[in-house]
């Protein structure tokens, strides 16, 4: 079993501020992970080269989220990094798919499918095994927006959270065909666990700026779930059917396989997602917090099984959060070997209120 925690990182104040607390907390994994990204660079691609392309991006960030580029420019002063090598870290769509090893299930249920009615988002997040040491929960709350806890690789990105206005975001990467220069797809993810209420959630999967998208899994305490998976110009928005809802890290959406970068790539990833699909259906009714850490560990299917012990990409943490008590508990690396702690928040309360 592991036992460790992985460490909480708390963080209150103006953007800017959180973002140094951040920063301060964050430098060793920070300079970790700056340096596992000098070391992937794409064959013939200097770091210079990549700052510059980077550059085309921050100019789209300032505008469309000036108060996250504050919070990045916080980490780096708080850090002692550079700015610009900072935020090259969130801009994922510079390097080729293969760097990042990505590879995640999602489950949600709700409703007629859970034992007690309440909303359950389960997700594991599969990255390269060095990626472990470098997991930080954020406990932050910026500006007026509520506070949210969330799992991050480097205190820089996240990967899986929800805040205290019963907003969850989980999800998937997806690798289009479309990506181009615009707001990266780790700075909307920041955004989406700023809202406030599902429809602003919604509006960040869906800015017309974006230089790609994740599968964005989205829900609210009222037991509204969205599937949004997008690309850099579309995006279908799949709502929960039947009170389940699964996804790994290929288009479903008939609307949307046109995008997918390399159809081939993927029968890993078919795999999770019919096997994760079966998992609730022959769950459908019983489904609590306990029962989905045992269908996180579930090996079959496997080297692609939904925990994943695979050399280049292996489950480094897995989190299962039910909306309506505010509640989460994350395990640290296989779910198969981990030890779950569990996690609060306390309700939102707007300054309108």
């Amino acid at each position: 079993m592991s036992n460790l925690p992985i460490p909480i990182i708390e963080a209150y104040g103006t953007h800017r501020e959180v973002g140094s607390q951040i920063g301060m907390q964050c430098k060793p994994q920070i300079m970790d992970m700056l340096s596992q990204m000098r070391s992937d660079l794409p064959a013939n691609v200097t770091w210079k080269s990549m700052l510059e392309q980077s550059r085309l991006y921050l100019a789209y960030s300032r505008t469309a989220y000036p108060q996250y580029t504050e919070e990045l420019e916080g980490i780096a002063k708080g850090s002692g990094v550079p700015f610009d090598e900072i935020f090259l870290g969130m801009c994922e769509e510079l390097w080729e798919p293969s760097v990042w090893n990505k590879g995640c299930t999602d489950m949600a249920a709700r409703g007629r499918a859970t034992l007690d009615g309440s909303t359950l988002l389960a997700h594991t997040n599969d990255l390269v095994a060095e990626d472990e040491s470098r997991l930080v929960i954020l406990k932050v709350q910026a500006g007026d927006e509520p506070v949210f806890l969330a799992v991050s690789a480097g205190g820089v990105g996240i990967s899986a959270g929800f805040n205290a206005a019963k907003i969850s975001l989980t999800g998937n990467q997806l690798d289009s065909n479309d990506i181009r220069p615009g707001v990266p797809r780790l700075l909307v993810a920041r955004a989406i666990l700023g809202a406030r209420h599902l429809g602003e959630a919604m509006s960040h999967c869906l800015l017309k700026e974006r230089a790609s998208s994740y599968n964005n899994i989205i829900a609210d305490g009222n037991g509204e779930v969205y599937s949004m998976e997008g690309s850099a110009t579309d995006c279908d928005a799949l709502y929960i059917e039947g009170d389940i809802l699964a996804h790994a890290n290929h288009y479903v959406s008939p609307v949307m396989r046109r995008f997918e970068l390399d159809p081939s790539a993927f029968a890993g990833s078919i795999i999770r997602h019919n096997r994760a699909m079966r998992l609730l259906e022959e769950n459908y009714g019983k489904l609590t917090p306990d029962l989905f850490k045992t269908l996180l560990a579930d090996h079959t299917g496997y080297p692609y099984s939904i925990c994943s012990h695979q050399e280049k990409s292996k489950t480094v943490f897995s989190i299962i959060i039910q909306l309506e008590s505010l509640r989460a508990w994350i395990g640290s690396g296989l779910p198969c070997q981990t030890e779950y702690i569990e996690y609060r928040l306390e309700p939102y309360r707007s300054q309108d209120s």
